[in-house]
């Protein structure tokens, strides 16, 4: 798991602008989760994906399936990080919270890069 700062940062009295990747992602979501849900639980063999939280507290809790290391953070507004392949990854939602997702395969609902361990 990759902590991430965005590539850029303007903020003035109109209000800010955040760049948050400029790397190629194969698919972009919006994801919305109420107070109290549990989301991911899951590893991917060859995808990556980055997280941009836009609102909302998220503990999150990451663990190599090859050596078993395990990190855990809480994600709040601005917060970016980017999940590897092979990384469990499971968001418990403290508050009601936002984020973008973006993945570098884009999901194939026939054969989905979805494991659990």
């Amino acid at each position: 798991m990759i902590r991430r700062e965005p590539y850029m940062f303007i903020k003035d009295k109109r209000g800010a602008f955040i760049g948050i990747c400029q790397e190629s992602w194969a698919e972009v979501n919006f994801i919305k989760t109420a107070a109290g849900q549990l989301r991911g639980n899951h590893y991917h063999k060859e995808t990556k994906e980055l997280f941009f939280i836009i609102s909302g507290r998220i503990s999150v809790v990451v663990e190599s399936t090859s050596t078993g290391e395990k990190t855990e953070f809480t994600a709040e507004a601005n917060d970016m990080f980017m999940i590897e392949p092979g990384e469990l990854h499971t968001f418990y939602t403290l508050t009601d919270a936002e984020w973008l997702n973006m993945l570098s395969i884009p999901m194939d609902n026939t054969n989905p890069d979805l494991h659990r361990k």
